[in-house]
């Protein structure tokens, strides 16, 4: 299966930007105190969940200017306790009418993340509606953004390291030591040796909206989904209108 991103296109983990909590009905969102601890669903870690979800309810993320999303990107912890049918469906809108949706996400029955295409929109708000009650802290996640096909798979040479993040000391005796703070991050380094203008574009319009590594974002290796930082990117003019780079992303924890 071909590889691809998924990056937050609509800005909606800028401070400015507002998420509501509420609920939808006959087609209109209102707010209120429906969901608990709603502002984790969208706050960049996939550790804690949302609770308190029951059918109709909602999350509107407030974008302020048009943004263009065809994605969404949902982190389960674990079975949502729902046995079948759609859980969450999507809409896109100028005000608090939702209209019509633009795409849905299925039961699941175990931990991790689950994607869906959206029909593009460009909007000034979207939201989130519940289809069901969930079971508790399971949803932790919700990146609505852009999908970014890779226009060809990366070299068959990507690179993976573990890096620990030890610090070495040495006591006053001369006896060294090591601090260890957590249990190591992957790191992949991947290469494209030959990429048209048209994907550098992309590439360059993704890190633009991460800011390089200030966002987290999904990476699809083809086999698993991985949740990562991306570091800036250097491109090379190898031809007329051909380039070479290397991304390298480093594994989240959380």
């Amino acid at each position: 299966m071909a590889s691809y991103f998924i990056y937050d296109s609509i800005n909606m983990y800028r401070s400015d930007n507002t998420d509501s909590e509420g609920t939808i009905s006959a087609g209109t969102f209102s707010t209120g105190t429906t969901v608990t601890n709603h502002e984790r669903a969208s706050d960049q870690n996939i550790g804690t969940g949302i609770s308190g979800i029951i059918s109709t309810d909602a999350i509107q993320y407030a974008v302020g200017s048009s943004a263009t999303a065809d994605a969404v990107a949902v982190y389960f912890l674990g079975d949502d306790g729902v046995a079948s049918g759609t859980i969450m469906t999507f809409y896109a809108s100028n005000d608090t009418t939702v209209g019509s949706s633009i795409g849905t996400i299925s039961a699941v029955s175990a931990a991790g993340w689950q994607i869906a295409n959206l029909t593009e929109s460009t909007k000034t708000k979207f939201y989130t509606e519940f289809n069901a009650s969930i079971s508790d802290s399971i949803v932790a996640e919700i990146l609505i953004g852009k999908k970014l096909n890779f226009e060809i798979e990366p070299d068959v040479n990507i690179q993976s390291s573990i890096d620990y993040q030890n610090e070495i000391n040495r006591s006053l005796g001369g006896v060294e030591y090591a601090i260890n703070v957590n249990p190591g991050q992957e790191v992949f380094t991947i290469s494209f040796q030959n990429i048209s203008s048209t994907f550098k574009s992309d590439l360059i319009t993704m890190q633009n909206f991460n800011k390089a590594n200030a966002k987290k974002m999904v990476w699809f290796d083809g086999t698993n989904h991985h949740w990562v930082r991306l570091e800036a990117m250097q491109f090379t003019e190898i031809a007329d209108g051909r380039f070479s780079t290397q991304l390298t992303m480093r594994q989240q924890i959380q």
